[in-house]
C-alpha cells in the first residue's frame, strides 16, 4: 500500500441477537411442521431422565457444577486439581487365561507395550477356594487365572517387578488365600510391602448378586474382610481390600442410576460391617475401592463417574468420616452388555467411545475389554487393540493435558446432576428395604433391573434403539472370526497334574509343618491369621486347603436369585444362528423374494427397507426385477421357489397391484406366505381379502416379525 493511499478500516463485527428459549422453540416447532415437540424432539432414558434437544447457559443456575473446581467439593470435578495432569488413570487391561504361564506370557508382553498395571481375573474355582485337583472342569481356568499354589504365582508373576507396577485382584470371597499366596510372593521377592500398590477387591455382596451363592456364611466372610482390611491398613497402606463392583447388574441391564443405587448401598453395608468388628469409620472407608462398567450412552456414562464421587463421599460424611476418607477410588471397565457377535469389529468403536466417556468422567484405572471377547479367547491382536485404545487417548490425544475437559459444559453440568439426584433415589430405596441383601433376598432388585432389561430389548427389537451389525445394517454375508476358546477339561487336567507335581515335591517335614500351620487358623487369633496363612503357603499349602481350615464347621450362606448376565444383542442372534445352521443343513439362508412393482425409483426405497428388516433375522432376500405388470411379478415369485414373498413399491401403485398379484400367487401355491412392504391403511381390509398374510413398516417390531417367519418356514422351532 502507498503512502498516499487510505487504510481501510475492517469490517465490524457482525452482532446476532440474542434469541430466548420460547424464540427457539417456536422456529423449531414450524419446521417439524405439525410432528409434536415434545414425541419428536424429547428424549426419555432407562434412568427416567427426560433429554432436551438443545440447553442453555441458564440450567447451571445452582447447580454444584458451575459453583466448584475439581478437587473440591466431594470431587464432582475430580478428586486432583491438576487432574491427570501428573498421574494419569492406569491402564489396567484384564488377560483372560487360566494357565499361569500363559497369563504370564501374555502380562510381560503387555507390561512393555504401555500397560502398568497387573490386573488379575480369578477362575471360578479359585473364587470358591478349590484346587484344579478338586473343582470341576468347568471351573478351572473358567472366568480368570487358575491358583492354587505359590507354584502358581511364581509363574504367573515371573519377572515383575512388584514395586513397579499396581497390582489388582477380583478374588470374589476368597480373598484371604488369595492375598496369603501374594504376600508369600512378596517375600519370597523380598519388597517392602509398604511399597506395593493396588486393591484386593474382596466383594461378597458383589459375588452373591452374579452368582446367586456365597461359599461361607456372610458374617464370616466380613470377618475374613475385616482382617484383611487392619493388617492393610498396618503393614501395606497402598493395598486396600474391599472393592464394591456393580458389573453385575450392569451385565444384566441395570440403568446407570440403578448402578450407582447399587454402589452406593453396597458400600456403606461394607463400611457398617467393618465398624462393627471394630474398624472406625475412616479406617473403614478408605479400604473400599469400586468398579463400574461403562455403557454405550457417552454422556450419561461420563456422568455417572462425575455423579458418583460426590454421592460417595456424601455417604462418609453422614457417617462422621473425614473427607479425605470419603474419596472414592474408581476402576471402570467397558462393558459386555452391549457387544455383538455379528458384526464383531463394531465393538471397536463401542470401547472406544465407552473409553473416552470413562477418563472424561474422571476413572483411576480403565480396562477395555477386547473387540471378540464375547465370541473367543482374545489373542495377541485383540488385547493390542484394546490396550492400545487407552495409550492413544493418553499420548495421542493427550487428555491428561486438560484438566477436567467436560466440567462446566451445560449439558454435562445439567446431566450430571439428574443423575445424582436419580440415584440417591435408587439408593434410598435399597435403604428402605433394609440393605442390599435385603433387596436381594426379597427379589425387589432382580425385578427393579429386568424390567429396565426389558425396556431395553423392546426398543432394539422396535428399532427406536440401536445396536449397528445386529438390528441394523447387518452384513448378512459377514464371515465369521475363526473359533479360539479354551478346552476346559484338558486345561484342569493339566493344573490337576501340575499341582499333584508340586505335593509330590515336598518332603514329609514341611507336609506336617503345613498341617501345624494350618491349625493356627482356628486359634481365633486374628493378628496371626494372614501370617499363618503366609507361613502355610511357603510351606506348601494351597488355596484348597487353606480355604478348608479356614470355613471348616462355617454355616452356608445366603442363597438368592442372581442378577442374570446377558448381552443386548442375544436374542437376535438366536435368530441368525438358527439361519446359519439351516444354511449348513440345506446349502442356502432362508430365502425371501422381493416382488418389485413399477421402475428401480417406484420401489428401491421399500425394497432396501425390506432386506435390512429381515437380514436382521438371517433372511436372504433375492432382488427381481421391477415390472407392472401383476400376471409377471406373480410369475417370477412362484419361479423363485421361496415361501415368503414380499411386495415391495410405492403407495400409489398397490391398490392396482397388491390384490392381483396376491390372488395369483395364493392361486398356485396357498402355502407362500405373502407380505407387503409400506402401511396399507384403509386397503388393508381388501388386501387382506387378496389373502395377503401381513406387512411390515417402520413401526413392525422387528424381532417378533423376523421370528414368526423363521418358527413359519420351519428355521426356528416354536
Amino acid at each position: 500500500m502507498s503512502s498516499t493511499e487510505t487504510p481501510v478500516a475492517p469490517p465490524a463485527p457482525v452482532e446476532f441477537p440474542p434469541v430466548s428459549e420460547t424464540e427457539w422453540r417456536s422456529a423449531a416447532e414450524a419446521l417439524l411442521k405439525g410432528a409434536p415437540f415434545d414425541k419428536v424432539m424429547l428424549t426419555p432414558t432407562a434412568e427416567g431422565i427426560t433429554l432436551q434437544p438443545i440447553y442453555r447457559r441458564e440450567v447451571l443456575e445452582g447447580l454444584p457444577g458451575a459453583a466448584t473446581l475439581p478437587g473440591l467439593d466431594g470431587g464432582l470435578r475430580g478428586h486432583h486439581a491438576e487432574g491427570y495432569r501428573l498421574q494419569p488413570w492406569e491402564i489396567a487391561q484384564e488377560l483372560p487365561y487360566g494357565d499361569p504361564t500363559e497369563f504370564n506370557r501374555a502380562l510381560l508382553m503387555d507390561l512393555a507395550r504401555g500397560q502398568n498395571c497387573v490386573n488379575v481375573l480369578l477362575d471360578i474355582a479359585t473364587v470358591n477356594g478349590r484346587d484344579p485337583d478338586s473343582a470341576p472342569a468347568g471351573e478351572v481356568g473358567a472366568c480368570g487365572l487358575s491358583l492354587a499354589s505359590l507354584a502358581d504365582i511364581r509363574k504367573a508373576f515371573s519377572q515383575v517387578l512388584p514395586d513397579a507396577v499396581s497390582f489388582h485382584f477380583q478374588p470374589g470371597c476368597g480373598g484371604l488365600p488369595v492375598m496369603a499366596l501374594f504376600e508369600a510372593w512378596l517375600e519370597e521377592r523380598g519388597v517392602d510391602r509398604a511399597n506395593v500398590r493396588g486393591a484386593l477387591n474382596m466383594d461378597p455382596l458383589g459375588m452373591l448378586s452374579a452368582s446367586g451363592s456365597l461359599p461361607g456364611s456372610l458374617g464370616q466372610i466380613y470377618d475374613e474382610m475385616a482382617a484383611l482390611a487392619r493388617h492393610h491398613l498396618g503393614a501395606m497402606p497402598g493395598f486396600t481390600s474391599v472393592g464394591v463392583s456393580t458389573m453385575a447388574a450392569h451385565g444384566a441391564g441395570a440403568s446407570a442410576t440403578q448402578e450407582l443405587g447399587i454402589a452406593l448401598a453396597t458400600g456403606l453395608a461394607y463400611v457398617k460391617a467393618l465398624v462393627d468388628r471394630g474398624l472406625s469409620v475412616d479406617e473403614a472407608a478408605s479400604q473400599i475401592s469400586f468398579t463400574f462398567s461403562i455403557g454405550g450412552n457417552f454422556f450419561m456414562e461420563l456422568a455417572k463417574f462425575r455423579a458418583f464421587r460426590p454421592l460417595w463421599a456424601r455417604v462418609v460424611a453422614a457417617l462422621g468420616g473425614a473427607e479425605s476418607s470419603g474419596k472414592a477410588r474408581i476402576h471402570g471397565r467397558t462393558g459386555i452388555y452391549n457387544k455383538t457377535r455379528h458384526d464383531p469389529y463394531v465393538n471397536l468403536l463401542r470401547t472406544t467411545t465407552e473409553a473416552l466417556s470413562g477418563v472424561l468422567g474422571g476413572v483411576d484405572s480403565l480396562c477395555v475389554g477386547a473387540f471378540d471377547e464375547c465370541l473367543r479367547v482374545p489373542d495377541d491382536f485383540s488385547r493390542r487393540i484394546a490396550r492400545n485404545t487407552q495409550v492413544i487417548l493418553q499420548e495421542e490425544c493427550e487428555i491428561p493435558a486438560v484438566v477436567d475437559p467436560a466440567g462446566g459444559s451445560w449439558f454435562v453440568e445439567w446431566l450430571t446432576d439428574q443423575v445424582a439426584q436419580k440415584a440417591w433415589e435408587e439408593f434410598q430405596k435399597i435403604e428402605k428395604q433394609g440393605g442390599l441383601l435385603c433387596a436381594l433376598e426379597g427379589g425387589t432388585l432382580q425385578v427393579e433391573v429386568a424390567k429396565v432389561h426389558g425396556g431395553r430389548e423392546k426398543l432394539l427389537a422396535q428399532r427406536r434403539a440401536s445396536l449397528v451389525g445386529t438390528n441394523q445394517y447387518p452384513d448378512i454375508g459377514e464371515k465369521p472370526l475363526a473359533a479360539r476358546g479354551c478346552d476346559f477339561a484338558t486345561l484342569r487336567e493339566k493344573r490337576a497334574q501340575e499341582l499333584a507335581e508340586f505335593r509330590t515335591g515336598a518332603d514329609p517335614e514341611t507336609d506336617l509343618d503345613v498341617m501345624a500351620r494350618l491349625s493356627h487358623l482356628l486359634d481365633g487369633a486374628e493378628l496371626s491369621l494372614l501370617p499363618s496363612m503366609v507361613a502355610a503357603v511357603k510351606a506348601g499349602a494351597t488355596i484348597g486347603e487353606i480355604t478348608r481350615a479356614l470355613r471348616a464347621g462355617v454355616a452356608e450362606g445366603p442363597v438368592v436369585a442372581p442378577l442374570t448376565s446377558t448381552r443386548l444383542a442375544r436374542t437376535y442372534e438366536e435368530l441368525r444362528q438358527a439361519a446359519d445352521a439351516f444354511k449348513v443343513a440345506t446349502g442356502s439362508l432362508p430365502a425371501i423374494h422381493l416382488a418389485t412393482c413399477g421402475v428401480l425409483r417406484r420401489h428401491k426405497a421399500r425394497a432396501d427397507f425390506t432386506r435390512s428388516f429381515f437380514a436382521t433375522g438371517g433372511f436372504e432376500c433375492a432382488y427381481a426385477e421391477g415390472s407392472s405388470d401383476a400376471a409377471e411379478i406373480a410369475s417370477r415369485a412362484l419361479a423363485s421357489g421361496a415361501r415368503l414373498v414380499v411386495i415391495c413399491g410405492h403407495d400409489e401403485d398397490y391398490p392396482s397391484l397388491v390384490p392381483d398379484v396376491t390372488t395369483r400367487i395364493k392361486a398356485a401355491d396357498p402355502g407362500v406366505q405373502v407380505l407387503l412392504a409400506g402401511f396399507p391403511g384403509d386397503h388393508e381390509a381388501a388386501y387382506r381379502e387378496a389373502g395377503l398374510d401381513d406387512y411390515i413398516f417402520v413401526k413392525s417390531n422387528n424381532y417378533e416379525v423376523n421370528r414368526r417367519y423363521l418358527v413359519k418356514l420351519g428355521v426356528l422351532h416354536g
